[in-house]
């Protein structure tokens, strides 16, 4: 699978809106995300589906997150990262139905809110 980072395509732009830039140490090969274009259609609603699959990686690790002084659980970037999606999804009025019974309720598989 290959991974590439070039703004003129709609998977780097999916790229750059879900922060996943760094080639050498991707989350998503460009074929990932290339499914999340093909179901949802849009760059900011493929960037919402991609952010939600990485909350979901995210939530089931339950180790602390260490990010310079500041120290938090993976519950907790996992519901900023659902309520990143959220923001996407609303920017194109997409309601993914896969995801709409923890993004729009704010509950998601693990019991995090998305508002949190």
């Amino acid at each position: 699978m290959s991974t590439t980072y070039d703004l003129t395509t709609d998977v780097g732009k999916v790229r750059l809106k879900i922060g996943d830039t760094d080639t050498a140490a991707a989350q998503f090969s460009d074929e990932e995300l290339q499914i999340f274009i093909d179901e949802a259609g849009t760059v900011n609603a493929s960037a919402g589906l991609a952010l939600l699959a990485w909350a979901n990686a995210v939530a089931m690790d339950d180790q602390k997150v260490v990010a310079g002084s500041w120290t938090g659980d993976r519950g907790d970037v996992a519901a900023k990262m659902r309520a990143a999606a959220k923001e996407l999804f609303d920017l194109d009025g997409y309601n993914p139905t896969l995801a709409a019974s923890f993004v729009q309720t704010n509950v998601c598989l693990w019991g995090a809110r998305v508002d949190e």
